[in-house]
């Protein structure tokens, strides 16, 4: 694709016409009412739907799909198609697959947001000479004028705000997206949608992982990698100083803070604080050793201004994570290092770190590691 800075230039000089804006369309109230009051506000949307892949259920973006287009055809705009399953297979399910069993927890939805679905809004978008895109997220979008830099800001309802799930989005792409539900609330929202007759606007949220419709990662890890879960024999649950107090039947069952599935009893509850997927140990440990008072960032985007040396701030580590005053500092060209004011619960490596300074997203990066890091062995991953 079109360098993506190209793409907006060329765009604009192909059309005069700056109100045309492409809408990713799942079908739900929040994107179906997001293409509504953009066209309400004067512009010319058009949605369209990725058909993706789902594990266990082949129907389920056949009727993503017309509800889509039933709901364009309502609003009275264009609808399109676009089917990238295989790619999303190969790409975002591979990745999750991959990280869970290199003994990680991932985050596919930051990952696909960047690889698939702005990519290819884009890339559509551009293909039908459209200059924007847009999404039912709720956040909200500012051009710093003194930086020159598109920032992002947490959407008014706290109870929705979704700026975490997008820190690696890019600049370019940042410039070419807009967003209608970062100044509404949920309620007001769906009030909006029944108002339009939408049988989305009662439709109750999934939390889950799209491809995941029922959660269930073990047994989706047992079917999509068979040959892979296989190999994973029985292995140690161990202390923080390496003694074996069990035995577990793969690494891949467990994620950090969960205290349940090891099959024999403690005199203390246990939770898993490490998972050493190299030699399939598990390391388990009382609840107050779950806690860490630093932690170790890659893969870093900075979305607003980039520090000389150190910057302050909230930091989230994971996505209903309510934030902790912490210090982030710089400890090599892509690792930096996040000190918490207050030491925090089951820090998961894997995760998305995020870094807000009021309701401004700073930067986010990738959680690689807790506590006392190894600085010489993460400067040569």
């Amino acid at each position: 694709m079109k360098n993506l800075l190209n793409y907006g230039k060329e765009v604009m000089n192909k059309t005069a016409d700056k109100s045309r804006v492409l809408v990713a369309m799942s079908g739900g109230v929040d994107s179906s009412t997001a293409a509504f009051l953009l066209k309400e506000q004067g512009y010319q949307p058009e949605g369209v739907t990725f058909k993706l892949w789902c594990h266990g259920a082949d129907d389920r973006y056949r009727e993503i799909v017309q509800r889509a287009r039933t709901i364009c055809s309502k609003i009275g705009i264009k609808h399109h198609v676009l089917d990238i399953e295989k790619e999303f297979k190969e790409t975002v399910v591979q990745q999750f697959v991959d990280d869970y069993l290199s003994g990680i927890t991932p985050n596919p939805c930051v990952y696909c947001n960047r690889t698939i679905k702005w990519r290819h809004l884009l890339a559509t978008a551009y293909r039908l000479e459209i200059p924007y895109v847009a999404t039912g997220h709720y956040v909200r979008l500012e051009k710093n004028v003194l930086s020159r830099r598109y920032e992002i800001l947490k959407g008014i309802d706290p109870s929705k705000d979704q700026s975490y799930m997008l820190w690696q989005l890019s600049q370019e792409a940042l410039g070419r997206t807009v967003f209608p539900l970062g100044s509404r609330l949920k309620i007001d929202v769906k009030t909006v949608a029944g108002k339009l007759g939408l049988h989305t606007a009662n439709q109750k949220e999934s939390q889950d992982v799209c491809f995941l419709p029922d959660n269930d990662y073990r047994e989706f890890l047992q079917s999509f990698s068979p040959e892979r879960i296989a190999g994973i024999s029985r292995g140690e649950l161990v202390d923080e100083n390496s003694n074996v107090l069990g035995y577990h039947d793969g690494f891949h069952n467990f994620t950090i803070g969960q205290r349940k599935g090891f099959k024999m009893g403690f005199s203390k509850r246990k939770y898993v604080k490490e998972i050493d997927a190299v030699n399939n140990r598990v390391v388990i440990t009382d609840n107050e050793h779950l806690f860490s008072r630093q932690m170790i960032v890659r893969n870093v985007n900075w979305v607003g201004t980039m520090p000389e040396k150190t910057i302050e701030g909230t930091v989230k580590i994971r996505y209903n994570h309510k934030g902790v005053r912490s210090i982030v500092k710089a400890i090599s060209e892509d690792r930096y290092l996040v000190e918490f004011a207050e030491p925090q619960l089951a820090v998961t490596p894997g995760q998305s770190a995020v870094l807000y300074q009021d309701d401004r997203l700073i930067m986010g990066g990738i959680i690689v590691g807790n506590d006392k890091p190894n600085y010489q062995e993460l400067n040569h991953e």
